[in-house]
Protein backbone atom coordinates (compact mmCIF):
# COMPACT_ATOMS: atom_id res chain seq x y z
CA UNK A 1 0.00 0.00 0.00
CA UNK A 2 1.07 2.80 -0.69
CA UNK A 3 0.23 6.36 0.65
CA UNK A 4 0.41 9.50 -0.54
CA UNK A 5 -0.44 12.86 0.66
CA UNK A 6 -1.81 16.10 -1.03
CA UNK A 7 -2.01 19.84 0.03
CA UNK A 8 -4.50 22.08 0.41
CA UNK A 9 -7.56 21.28 -2.37
CA UNK A 10 -9.38 24.30 -1.94
CA UNK A 11 -12.63 23.22 -4.18
CA UNK A 12 -9.89 22.98 -7.01
CA UNK A 13 -11.77 19.42 -8.40
CA UNK A 14 -10.24 19.40 -11.44
CA UNK A 15 -6.56 19.47 -10.18
CA UNK A 16 -7.27 17.15 -7.57
CA UNK A 17 -8.07 14.42 -10.65
CA UNK A 18 -4.84 15.79 -11.62
CA UNK A 19 -2.81 14.91 -9.15
CA UNK A 20 -4.25 11.14 -8.82
CA UNK A 21 -3.60 10.48 -11.98
CA UNK A 22 0.40 11.57 -11.99
CA UNK A 23 0.59 9.70 -8.97
CA UNK A 24 -0.97 7.15 -10.74
CA UNK A 25 -3.54 6.19 -7.76
CA UNK A 26 -5.34 2.72 -7.58
CA UNK A 27 -7.86 2.76 -4.68
CA UNK A 28 -7.72 -0.99 -4.65
CA UNK A 29 -3.71 -0.62 -3.03
CA UNK A 30 -3.23 2.86 -2.13
CA UNK A 31 -4.59 5.69 0.65
CA UNK A 32 -5.30 9.29 0.23
CA UNK A 33 -4.89 11.24 2.95
CA UNK A 34 -5.20 14.99 2.68
CA UNK A 35 -3.22 18.22 4.11
CA UNK A 36 -6.98 20.10 5.38
CA UNK A 37 -8.94 23.06 3.89
CA UNK A 38 -10.32 20.92 1.00
CA UNK A 39 -13.61 22.98 0.12
CA UNK A 40 -13.11 26.34 0.70
CA UNK A 41 -12.21 29.71 -1.73
CA UNK A 42 -11.94 27.50 -5.01
CA UNK A 43 -14.41 26.67 -7.70
CA UNK A 44 -15.57 23.14 -7.30
CA UNK A 45 -15.98 22.10 -3.65
CA UNK A 46 -19.06 19.88 -4.23
CA UNK A 47 -16.46 17.95 -7.14
CA UNK A 48 -14.27 17.56 -4.11
CA UNK A 49 -16.59 15.74 -1.92
CA UNK A 50 -17.71 13.81 -4.39
CA UNK A 51 -13.82 12.57 -5.14
CA UNK A 52 -13.11 12.20 -1.44
CA UNK A 53 -16.23 9.70 -1.27
CA UNK A 54 -15.16 8.29 -4.44
CA UNK A 55 -11.55 7.61 -3.00
CA UNK A 56 -12.47 6.88 0.80
CA UNK A 57 -9.96 9.85 1.58
CA UNK A 58 -9.13 10.30 5.42
CA UNK A 59 -8.29 14.11 6.17
CA UNK A 60 -7.04 16.55 8.91
CA UNK A 61 -9.42 19.40 10.06
CA UNK A 62 -8.02 22.86 8.75
CA UNK A 63 -9.02 26.14 9.76
CA UNK A 64 -11.47 26.46 7.05
CA UNK A 65 -13.08 23.29 7.49
CA UNK A 66 -13.49 24.43 10.84
CA UNK A 67 -15.21 27.42 9.51
CA UNK A 68 -17.39 25.38 7.64
CA UNK A 69 -18.30 22.66 10.41
CA UNK A 70 -19.33 25.92 12.46
CA UNK A 71 -22.11 27.27 9.85
CA UNK A 72 -22.86 23.68 8.90
CA UNK A 73 -23.74 23.00 12.44
CA UNK A 74 -25.75 26.37 12.83
CA UNK A 75 -27.81 25.49 9.92
CA UNK A 76 -28.33 22.30 11.37
CA UNK A 77 -29.54 23.85 14.03
CA UNK A 78 -31.99 25.89 12.31
CA UNK A 79 -29.85 29.34 12.72
CA UNK A 80 -28.52 31.22 10.00
CA UNK A 81 -25.08 31.23 9.60
CA UNK A 82 -22.29 33.78 9.91
CA UNK A 83 -21.02 33.69 6.16
CA UNK A 84 -19.29 36.97 5.85
CA UNK A 85 -17.28 36.57 3.04
CA UNK A 86 -18.31 36.11 -0.74
CA UNK A 87 -16.11 33.05 -0.93
CA UNK A 88 -17.53 31.70 2.46
CA UNK A 89 -21.21 31.95 1.13
CA UNK A 90 -20.01 30.21 -2.32
CA UNK A 91 -18.72 27.52 -0.80
CA UNK A 92 -21.22 26.92 1.61
CA UNK A 93 -24.36 27.22 -1.78
CA UNK A 94 -21.94 25.12 -3.82
CA UNK A 95 -22.11 22.35 -0.77
CA UNK A 96 -25.67 22.42 -0.36
CA UNK A 97 -26.88 19.46 -2.12
CA UNK A 98 -24.62 17.13 0.29
CA UNK A 99 -25.06 19.54 3.48
CA UNK A 100 -25.65 16.26 6.05
CA UNK A 101 -23.23 14.44 4.42
CA UNK A 102 -20.22 16.56 5.09
CA UNK A 103 -21.50 17.43 8.16
CA UNK A 104 -21.73 14.47 9.43
CA UNK A 105 -17.92 13.80 7.97
CA UNK A 106 -16.63 16.66 9.18
CA UNK A 107 -17.79 16.12 13.01
CA UNK A 108 -15.09 12.98 13.06
CA UNK A 109 -12.56 14.74 10.93
CA UNK A 110 -9.10 14.50 13.71
CA UNK A 111 -6.44 17.19 14.55
CA UNK A 112 -4.14 14.91 13.63
CA UNK A 113 -3.26 11.68 12.35
CA UNK A 114 -0.60 9.71 13.96
CA UNK A 115 1.50 6.47 13.13
CA UNK A 116 4.99 5.62 13.27
CA UNK A 117 6.02 6.94 9.95
CA UNK A 118 4.44 10.42 10.08
CA UNK A 119 2.76 12.85 11.26
CA UNK A 120 -0.08 14.37 9.48
CA UNK A 121 -1.56 18.01 10.84
CA UNK A 122 -2.95 20.88 8.75
CA UNK A 123 -0.86 23.75 9.83
CA UNK A 124 1.62 22.76 12.23
CA UNK A 125 2.10 21.60 15.99
CA UNK A 126 3.63 24.08 19.10
CA UNK A 127 7.83 23.89 18.41
CA UNK A 128 8.27 24.17 22.11
CA UNK A 129 5.38 22.10 23.51
CA UNK A 130 5.36 19.04 20.81
CA UNK A 131 2.24 17.68 20.01
CA UNK A 132 0.85 16.75 23.03
CA UNK A 133 0.80 20.77 24.20
CA UNK A 134 -0.47 21.37 20.76
CA UNK A 135 -4.01 24.02 21.07
CA UNK A 136 -6.55 22.97 18.26
CA UNK A 137 -6.16 26.83 17.60
CA UNK A 138 -2.71 25.90 16.83
CA UNK A 139 -3.51 22.56 14.76
CA UNK A 140 -5.54 24.69 12.56
CA UNK A 141 -3.80 28.39 12.19
CA UNK A 142 -0.40 28.52 13.29
CA UNK A 143 1.95 29.67 11.30
CA UNK A 144 4.87 32.04 11.99
CA UNK A 145 7.06 31.35 15.26
CA UNK A 146 6.71 33.14 17.53
CA UNK A 147 2.95 33.86 16.96
CA UNK A 148 2.59 36.72 14.93
CA UNK A 149 -0.37 38.23 12.62
CA UNK A 150 1.72 38.96 9.49
CA UNK A 151 2.30 35.84 6.92
CA UNK A 152 6.08 37.26 7.03
CA UNK A 153 8.69 36.11 9.62
CA UNK A 154 10.56 33.07 10.84
CA UNK A 155 7.94 29.77 10.52
CA UNK A 156 7.13 27.53 13.50
CA UNK A 157 9.30 24.57 11.47
CA UNK A 158 12.34 26.77 12.25
CA UNK A 159 11.92 26.11 16.05
CA UNK A 160 10.93 23.03 15.52
CA UNK A 161 13.72 20.13 16.54
CA UNK A 162 12.86 17.02 14.94
CA UNK A 163 10.32 14.67 17.52
CA UNK A 164 8.81 12.32 14.31
CA UNK A 165 9.85 10.11 11.52
CA UNK A 166 8.22 13.01 9.37
CA UNK A 167 5.64 16.00 9.70
CA UNK A 168 3.32 16.56 6.75
CA UNK A 169 1.45 20.17 6.86
CA UNK A 170 -0.41 21.95 4.53
CA UNK A 171 -2.02 25.95 5.39
CA UNK A 172 1.05 27.74 4.51
CA UNK A 173 0.96 29.05 1.15
CA UNK A 174 2.81 32.17 1.16
CA UNK A 175 5.72 29.86 2.46
CA UNK A 176 5.29 28.21 -0.64
CA UNK A 177 6.69 24.27 -1.10
CA UNK A 178 8.73 23.20 2.19
CA UNK A 179 11.12 20.35 2.08
CA UNK A 180 13.63 19.65 5.38
CA UNK A 181 15.77 17.52 5.25
CA UNK A 182 18.03 15.05 7.52
CA UNK A 183 20.96 12.26 6.65
CA UNK A 184 19.07 13.09 3.05
CA UNK A 185 15.84 11.76 4.18
CA UNK A 186 12.59 14.47 4.42
CA UNK A 187 11.47 14.69 8.08
CA UNK A 188 9.53 17.85 7.60
CA UNK A 189 7.21 18.64 4.77
CA UNK A 190 4.94 21.95 3.62
CA UNK A 191 2.49 21.08 0.90
CA UNK A 192 0.36 23.67 0.39
CA UNK A 193 1.76 25.60 -2.83
CA UNK A 194 -1.57 27.59 -3.55
CA UNK A 195 -3.03 25.81 -6.64
CA UNK A 196 -6.22 27.97 -6.08
CA UNK A 197 -4.02 30.97 -7.00
CA UNK A 198 -2.87 29.87 -9.52
CA UNK A 199 0.00 27.76 -8.85
CA UNK A 200 0.52 24.20 -8.48
CA UNK A 201 -1.08 21.14 -6.08
CA UNK A 202 1.12 19.29 -4.77
CA UNK A 203 1.75 15.70 -3.26
CA UNK A 204 4.29 13.37 -1.74
CA UNK A 205 4.37 9.22 -1.78
CA UNK A 206 5.57 8.41 1.44
CA UNK A 207 7.40 4.87 0.25
CA UNK A 208 8.82 6.06 -3.12
CA UNK A 209 9.92 9.51 -1.03
CA UNK A 210 8.77 11.31 -4.31
CA UNK A 211 7.21 14.84 -4.81
CA UNK A 212 4.50 15.23 -7.17
CA UNK A 213 3.17 18.30 -8.58
CA UNK A 214 0.28 19.13 -11.28
CA UNK A 215 -0.19 23.02 -12.31
CA UNK A 216 -3.19 24.71 -11.28
CA UNK A 217 -5.93 25.66 -14.00
CA UNK A 218 -7.32 28.56 -11.83
CA UNK A 219 -6.29 31.81 -13.71
CA UNK A 220 -3.77 34.03 -11.20
CA UNK A 221 -6.00 35.87 -8.67
CA UNK A 222 -9.48 34.81 -10.25
CA UNK A 223 -10.63 33.30 -7.14
CA UNK A 224 -9.46 36.50 -5.10
CA UNK A 225 -11.85 38.46 -5.95
CA UNK A 226 -14.41 36.64 -3.56
CA UNK A 227 -12.87 38.32 -1.43
CA UNK A 228 -11.27 34.92 1.00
Amino acid sequence: MRTIFVGDTHGCAVELQDMLAAAAYDPSSDRLLLTGDAFARGPDPLGIWRQIQDTNAKMVLGNHDAGLLDSLEESAAGREPKLKKADQRYTFAKLAPAHGEILAWLRQVPLYIETDDFLLVHAGINPEKGLAGTSREEFITIRTWPPAKEHTGPRWHDAYQPAHPLIVFGHDAPGGLVVKERDDKAYLLGLDTGCVYGNQLSAYILEEARLVRVPSRQQQGEWLQRDA
